[in-house]
């Protein structure tokens, strides 16, 4: 059976930001603190969007305009138990959206050269592989990916579905 996730995307808010630190922490290997976290909401609240679902936030996605016409999409995550099913594809797309609205016509990100679910992810939204940047992280290499945002699949902004 297929129901609908009941979720609302809207730009970030204060009251917002320990929910988000939470799912950072349970994201990634090397999380951002929150006091970065909180300089990239005060500093980019067009483009830092939350994902939230009946009253709590199961993800987020921040982006940040480089130059006139780059976007950079800095960091995106989805709480553990929402995973895999659609609610990063939604925050993606909204974001790109967003960035498309303020001028920007290409968009790159980092992503660990070990993260190949990752990687699939951002291809299956159009990005693709441009260059490396060495001890990126800590320890690790980065894969730049890069899309212009003309090349982006005309993919639906709909509520992604729950599969139970």
């Amino acid at each position: 059976m297929i129901r609908p996730l009941n979720l609302v995307f809207r730009s970030v808010q204060a009251r917002d930001l320990p929910a988000i630190y939470e799912i950072e922490k349970t994201s990634f290997r090397e999380p951002y603190p929150p006091s970065f976290i909180d300089t990239l909401a005060h500093l980019n609240p067009e483009t830092f969007l939350v994902a939230e679902e009946n009253g709590r936030i199961v993800g987020y996605v921040v982006a940040t305009l480089q130059e006139e016409s780059l976007g950079h999409i800095i960091s995106i995550a989805v709480s553990p138990d929402r995973r895999r099913r659609g609610v990063g594809s939604a925050l993606a797309l909204r974001i790109l959206e967003a960035l498309r609205k303020s001028g920007v016509e290409s968009v790159r990100l980092e992503v660990r050269r070990s993260n190949g679910v990752a990687q699939r992810f951002y291809e299956k939204l159009g990005f693709k592989k441009a260059w490396v940047i060495k001890n990126y992280y800590r320890n690790e290499d980065a894969d730049v990916f890069v899309t212009a945002l003309e090349n982006i699949r005309n993919q639906s902004l709909q509520t992604p579905t729950e599969q139970s």
